[in-house]
């Protein structure tokens, strides 16, 4: 963990310290006045004119020898843009071998009141992400420079940051944990390892004094339960499926009772409708929800945030064997509806119908589920961006408004009734695809008749939870979407 000390001046120049100077374009000029003419005209030559995240490195003598790199932002009211800057600022450190961080922001941020702890949770987020490696299966002594740590950070801005550095940390360490469960191969992370790192984290956390259980069915529990879909998606692989139930409860009066339901298909070969190669080749990250929702508990509890909460998870396989489930099958979920299967590779929607019905059994007073759902919901948003259906406006709006200030981004999709005519199915009740168009749509509404009239968020995270180009803090892999934005929501929006 950083040591992250917020301050109103720049600490003194030593030999081992990068410092990051934050600058708009409007602010370029201030440039010659703070480092000389010839650091201005440097960056003429090199064609920075204050565009957002161009960049410039160069070593000064003045106080000591050190590197000073100067970075460009477009707005660091943005939280989206606090957390890169932080997260570039710590990248370059580490590339340089930098023992102490300055991040001075004063040009650039302008702060009032609570905004400095807001900025303080984001900074330290970014900065604490910077660092993450998934390097389970590397050589110890490879790429020593990726791993090279600095010792503390001196964040030079307005402004007290209250609470908001050790907030950050805790958001950042979820984040991590969803990141790990998702870069881990599916020969690592199973069912059943899914299953044992939850109830790891349950007694991790009890043993920190938080009040979080989890239990664990196996596969004759959930045919008791008559979790048919489920268990016609996992029936296919020789790894035995594990139905995962996590519960929190606060310490004080709960505000109400949230499910926060995750896909935790740990992979996918598409089954009898099977994947190409390079569809397959991300597809351990098929359990990006589950890894969430778990990952998010750790915050929750730590963050003691205020509800009972509820993680579930039904976790599978979906391989080919001669138990596979087919093409043609019709199979019955827990509460009742019978789905005929027109296509073996939208197996999520199956295993998160008997995990909703299951949900909507706790009585909750909100049901969200997470799921990298449609490659559809790609097409239309692009990689970055999570799809959001909901019957509820308000509800809507306050979890778009919670990822805004998480910087995490999710734009609202409607549940148009008419199409569920192309569920429409001539032996069951339905079936589990429709059309090509509107199929991430579709998915929502197959998802629907599961709920029953609970109060219900479907959030599609097939986008931004696998990360084929790094962007914002987010590097190749596993990105932990939407773990900020749930504890944002829970900490700060009321449910």
């Amino acid at each position: 963990m950083l040591r992250i000390d917020w301050v109103s001046d720049v600490p003194p120049a030593n030999s081992g310290q990068l410092l990051v100077v934050a600058f708009t374009k409007d602010d370029i000029d201030v440039i010659s006045g703070r480092f000389g003419e010839d650091v201005r005209a440097a960056l003429t030559r090199a064609g920075v004119t204050g565009k957002a995240w161009e960049s410039f490195r160069f070593t000064s003598l003045e106080g000591g020898f050190h590197h000073v790199e100067l970075i460009a932002v477009a707005e660091l009211g943005s939280a989206e843009n606090l957390r890169k800057l932080a997260f570039e600022a710590g990248r370059s450190a580490r590339s340089l071998g930098a023992n102490e961080l300055v991040l001075d922001m004063r040009d650039a941020l302008q702060l009032e009141g609570e905004d400095a702890s807001t900025a303080a949770r984001l900074v330290a987020e970014g900065l604490e992400l910077s660092g993450y490696r998934y390097d389970r299966y590397r050589a110890k002594d490879e790429e020593p420079s990726a791993k090279a740590s600095f010792e503390g950070v001196s964040v030079v801005a307005p402004g007290k940051p209250g609470a908001g550095i050790e907030r950050g940390r805790i958001v950042a360490a979820a984040i991590s944990r969803a990141r790990d469960l998702g870069n881990g191969p599916a020969e690592l992370v199973t069912p059943t390892f899914l299953a044992e790192t939850a109830s790891e984290l349950a007694a991790e956390l009890r043993g920190a004094g938080h009040d979080v259980s989890c239990e664990v069915f196996d596969l004759e529990e959930c045919e008791r339960r008559s979790m048919g879909l489920y268990l016609a998606v996992a029936r296919g692989s020789d790894e035995p499926p594990k139905f995962i139930h996590l519960t929190y409860k606060p310490k004080g009066e709960s505000k109400g009772r949230i499910c926060l339901v995750g896909k935790g298909v740990t992979f996918d070969s598409g089954g009898y409708s099977l994947k190409p190669t390079d569809g397959m080749l991300a597809m351990k990250l098929d359990m990006g929800g589950a890894a969430a929702v778990i990952g998010a508990m750790e915050g929750i509890a730590r963050l003691e945030l205020p509800y009972e909460v509820h993680v579930i998870s039904a976790a599978a396989e979906n391989m080919v064997s001669g138990r596979a489930y087919r093409l043609g099958d019709v199979f019955r979920a827990s509460n009742g509806k019978t789905v005929e299967i027109n296509n073996t590779d939208a197996e999520g929607r199956l295993t998160l119908a008997d995990a909703l019905h299951f949900a909507v059994g706790l009585e909750p007073d909100l049901i969200v589920d997470f799921a990298t759902l449609t490659g559809a919901c790609i097409v239309a948003l692009g990689p970055h961006i999570a799809g959001v259906m909901t019957r509820d406006d308000e509800l809507a709006s306050s979890w778009q408004a919670a990822g805004g200030r998480a910087g995490e981004d999710h734009w609202r999709l409607p549940l148009p009734k008419p199409l569920m005519s192309m569920l429409d199915s001539k032996i069951a009740d339905m079936r589990n695809t429709g059309e090509r168009a509107g199929g991430s749509l579709t998915a929502g509404l197959f998802l629907e008749q599961f709920v029953g009239d609970k109060r219900w968020m479907h959030v599609d995270i097939a986008g931004p939870a696998i990360v084929s180009k790094p962007f914002g803090v987010n590097v190749e892999g596993s990105s932990g979407f939407p773990v900020a934005t749930i504890l944002e929501f829970l900490a700060s929006e009321p449910v």
